[in-house]
């Protein structure tokens, strides 16, 4: 094996640059494919009427005014400025586009992975693909792509300052937050970023046999921006709150146990796989490789490897993290043995044929176009969109309103964008309060009578899924009619 493996190696690294300048376009290309996915979150409904909302009244949401259950409450919109953008582009264009430029950011984020990874460039597409794999359970379209990007630009300024202790491109990071805060919630990934490599910087050093205090400028500086990065935090419309409702729902128990995004990744789904995968080769990699990894760099994976496994919606982070990791330490393995020592070999130079041969192997890219056109950029309908489009369609035609209770709650976040003379009863934000989601989740599961919290809110309509637990229920209750059906929904209205 290793033999035919020392045979074959040269033949493909000693390629020249033109065949390595196709490659890394293929990785850009790919990157871009496995992140086009349908707008089949129905979060994005809410996050496109926020922008709506600002557009046509000017200001920006502070109550909850959708609701049926909770209106009036205060409302801190995280993502405004996400769903103001999203609303431009959606009114203006349409939402093929929306989908094509968050797979593009998506795209973008790990891009700037591959380029800043220190290793062969064959292995580096190869690991950032992978990442891009397992994190497309995450992807789409939602304002967390603003989060995806924004920390890879810091992983990457904070990795190049860490070793390289100059420049002055670090500071950029305090108003890159002043954007990112008000983009996605998500922004206190890039202060936690910061405050692992202020600790790590030191290790670095330590770890090395170097004296700690020649990396004390590096410290100096890095504390200086994590309390910049803090200030530039309250640069938002909510202030402080920004912050302490953030931490709320990141700490919500309720949210923990029963949003699909903030549980832990079930390895018994396909979709989690790669991850499984990513995780065990950067674990290999990191223990076969000659090299020990800095003590910055192991801190932050195993920090983001816990996040991962304790919520899903972190496994792109840690896909950002491993990536680099998985690269380098997986060619400092290979070029110590008999067979990669190839890796070693830099391509030679250009030539007409090479180049002519490169080039064209980016035709079968055209054949993943087209596949994109059918499956993700296709007209919108329920079965892509995950939607009760349909259901939808039948309530607003005949003008029927009021109070509406969905099953999904998610579903509640396309009924007040596409019919929004019918409040909600609960959609997908975390607005709401965390008593009243938990007897959410005890109504759909069985757990308590139904009927008294639809008395208490004036619950006219309900719309859920054909099979689920109400709709035996209301089937069997002389006080509700079925109204439409389909494979997506049912929908009940009270007599």
């Amino acid at each position: 094996m290793c033999a035919l493996l020392t045979l074959f190696l040269p033949s493909v690294l000693m390629l020249n640059k033109s065949i390595v300048k196709v490659f890394s376009i293929y990785v850009f290309a790919f990157s871009f494919l496995f992140a086009s996915k349908p707008a089949n979150d129905a979060d994005i409904w809410f996050h496109l009427k926020t922008g709506q909302e600002i557009i046509q009244t000017g200001l920006i949401p502070r109550t909850e005014i959708y609701s049926s259950t909770n209106y009036g409450i205060p409302f801190v919109a995280h993502g405004w400025l996400s769903g103001l953008l999203f609303y431009v582009v959606y009114s203006s264009i349409g939402l093929r586009t929306l989908t094509f430029l968050t797979a593009l950011l998506a795209a973008l984020a790990f891009w700037i992975v591959f380029r800043r990874t220190r290793s062969h460039p064959f292995i580096a597409g190869l690991a950032t693909l992978l990442a891009v794999w397992a994190a497309v359970p995450t992807l789409g379209v939602k304002p967390r792509v603003f989060t995806l990007l924004f920390a890879s630009v810091y992983l990457a300024l904070l990795d190049n300052f860490a070793r390289e202790g100059k420049g002055r491109r670090i500071w950029w990071l305090i108003p890159l937050m002043v954007v990112w805060v008000n983009l996605h919630g998500g922004f206190f990934i890039g202060s936690a970023l910061i405050a692992v490599t202020l600790i790590g910087v030191p290790l670095d050093a330590w770890a090395a046999g170097e004296n700690v205090r020649t990396v004390w400028p590096r410290v100096k500086t890095l504390a200086l921006v994590f309390v910049g990065c803090l200030l530039a935090g309250l640069v938002n419309p909510y202030g402080v709150k920004m912050y302490t409702v953030s931490l709320q729902v990141l700490t919500s128990p309720v949210f923990q146990e029963t949003v699909v995004d903030w549980l832990s990744p079930d390895f018994h789904r396909r979709e989690f796989l790669p991850l499984l995968l990513l995780i065990s080769l950067t674990s290999a990699a990191l223990a076969l490789s000659p090299k020990r990894v800095r003590p910055r760099e192991l801190l932050l994976l195993l920090l983001m490897l816990y996040s991962t496994l304790k919520t899903n919606r972190q496994v792109a982070i840690f896909a950002l993290v491993a990536a680099p990791l998985l690269a380098e330490h997986l060619y400092n393995w290979l070029v110590s043995t008999s067979f990669g020592r190839s890796f070693k070999q830099l391509p030679s130079s250009y030539s007409s044929k090479t180049t002519k041969l490169a080039y064209l192997l980016l035709l079968p890219l055209l054949a993943f176009g087209f596949r994109l056109k059918s499956t993700v950029y296709g007209p919108p309908n329920q079965q892509r969109l995950l939607l009760p489009i349909n259901a939808v369609q039948y309530l607003r035609e005949r003008e029927i309103k009021g109070n509406t209770f969905t099953d999904p709650n998610v579903w509640g976040a396309y009924i007040l964008w596409a019919l929004p003379s019918n409040p909600v009863y609960i959609d997908g934000r975390g607005v709401y309060p965390e008593e009243f989601v938990r007897e959410y989740v005890d109504i759909i599961s069985g757990k308590i009578d139904w009927r008294p919290p639809f008395d208490r809110y004036g619950v006219k309509l309900v719309m859920i899924k054909p099979n689920s637990y109400l709709a035996r229920e209301l089937g069997m209750e002389s006080g509700w009619q079925r109204l439409y059906e389909d494979e997506m929904a049912v929908v009940f209205e009270r007599r």
